[in-house]
């Protein structure tokens, strides 16, 4: 999805004192438990804070809504690191690997790392991704490390939210997985599309502040769940059983066939003119739901981080 930053700030109750607390930044010193593989040329982890940090198709759509200062003095609150690097997992530093023969039926490594689809066989590892970086995490709180205690926990987020994601539980509904080795090219255009359509139209809502929406993520109560695993499970789970309301209600408002003749763009300027002109009412009740499935499990993932550093 696009938002990330947006969807976890919207998470945190600020009234809580380890959010507001300035952190010492301090550099990467966890290659030997955290081996990937990355992108090399994004394995850095270099400090975006008080930086623009979106990729630039991203950064497109983006509207600030936070004040992303620079550091001071080398701290910043616990709040901007959150923040910021809940969208860190999308700078690139899953892109361009071998990570698996299955990768390819999904499109690359980065798909593999931010999607999984349980179609016979499993294909894709968020889960896992969520579940690794909420250990080393952990294993900054064992050193004292508060910053990459943060900065791990903000990447689980950003995992743990693309589990919620209805099109990174599977390509598309079971309707539209039947057709595709009748109409494959055809198949994965249009389910690409559907997929792109809806992450960016959350990513532009979120951005502009969209009342609904934020009201959906504010108003969400702290989910109960059996564990951090089990969590990441049943967030997907309901993220996938949303997949066919979402991918209907992105049918009835775009045409079945608006992917073709040719594909759009789906630039700012594409939201701004879907926005004034058609009725997004039904597309809104659903994405509701997807943010609330999501808000349950970011607000508990944000407790479990407190109890850790406090």
């Amino acid at each position: 999805m696009d938002g990330h930053d947006v969807l976890t700030h919207k998470c945190m109750d600020m009234e809580k004192a380890f959010l507001s607390e300035e952190v010492e930044i301090k550099p990467y010193c966890y290659r030997a438990y955290d081996q990937g593989p990355y992108n090399s040329s994004k394995d850095g982890f270099e400090d975006y804070l008080g930086r623009p940090y979106l990729s630039r198709s991203d950064e497109e759509l983006y509207l600030p809504f936070f004040d992303n200062k620079l550091p001071r003095s080398g701290r910043a609150p616990a709040w901007q690191i959150l923040t910021v690097y809940s969208y860190e997992p999308d700078f690139g530093m899953d892109e361009g690997l071998s990570l698996s023969p299955l990768q390819r039926f999904m499109g690359g490594s980065g798909t593999w790392r931010h999607e999984e689809f349980h179609i016979l066989l499993r294909f894709g590892e968020v889960i896992d991704r969520f579940l690794h970086f909420d250990r080393l995490s952990m294993l900054a709180n064992e050193k004292r490390d508060r910053y990459w205690v943060l900065r791990f926990a903000a990447r689980a987020l950003h995992y743990l939210e693309d589990c919620g994601t209805p099109y990174h539980t599977s390509p598309g509904s079971p309707v539209e997985i039947f057709k595709i080795p009748f109409l494959y090219r055809k198949q994965f255009k249009k389910i690409s599309f559907y997929h792109k359509f809806h992450d960016r139209y959350l990513g532009y809502r979120l951005w502009r502040g969209y009342k609904p929406f934020l009201e959906e993520i504010e108003g969400t109560e702290v989910g109960i769940f059996d564990g951090l695993e089990k969590m990441a499970e049943t967030i997907r789970r309901r993220a996938l059983n949303l997949l066919p309301e979402v991918e209907l209600s992105v049918k009835r408002l775009i045409g079945g066939n608006s992917f073709e003749n040719p594909s759009p763009e789906l630039s700012k300027e594409y939201y701004d003119k879907l926005v004034s002109s058609q009725d997004t009412r039904r597309l809104d009740e659903v994405s509701c739901k997807v943010l609330r499935n999501l808000s349950s499990g970011v607000k508990f993932y944000l407790n479990r981080l407190e109890r850790r550093l406090n």
